[in-house]
């Protein structure tokens, strides 16, 4: 019988798996993986683009927007006025969302200490190139 498990099958339980356990994980915070995804990016850099936002972190815009109008009733996000686009909004974090981040980052930190535990460097080294390789491909 064929080997039915193919990478992309592995990658998508594995996903799952980290997924449900980081839900438990922040569950104390109020905030889901999706919503800690939005919270680092913007942490890497404050003051973008809903639009900026939607294509860092690889997700379409009406999800985006959902995520960012319920980070923004959590007091986490604001919306500031884009001066070179009316149009748009700069989606910028709030004080209270650094406070935050930072408790998400230690227990994030921890989760893939967890999550590596028996693993060399090396590997783990070569397991990043593999997954960059995998993405480009897609």
């Amino acid at each position: 019988m064929a080997n039915i498990n193919t990478i992309g099958y592995e990658i998508c339980l594995i996903a799952r798996k980290i997924h449900q356990n980081l839900t438990i994980k922040f569950k104390e915070f109020d905030i889901t993986p999706e919503q800690w995804v939005i919270l680092k990016e913007l942490s890497k850099e404050d003051k973008i683009s809903q639009n900026e936002l939607s294509f860092r972190v690889e997700k379409d815009k009406n999800n985006i927007k959902a995520i960012i109008d319920k980070l923004e009733k959590k007091g986490y996000l604001l919306r500031q006025e884009n001066l070179n686009d009316k149009r748009a909004f700069l989606i910028r974090l709030t004080d209270k969302a650094y406070l935050l981040i930072n408790k998400l980052k230690d227990i994030d930190t921890e989760f893939n200490n967890e999550l590596s535990k028996n693993i060399n460097e090396k590997d783990i080294e070569l397991f990043k190139i593999f997954l960059t390789k995998l993405k480009e491909n897609l």
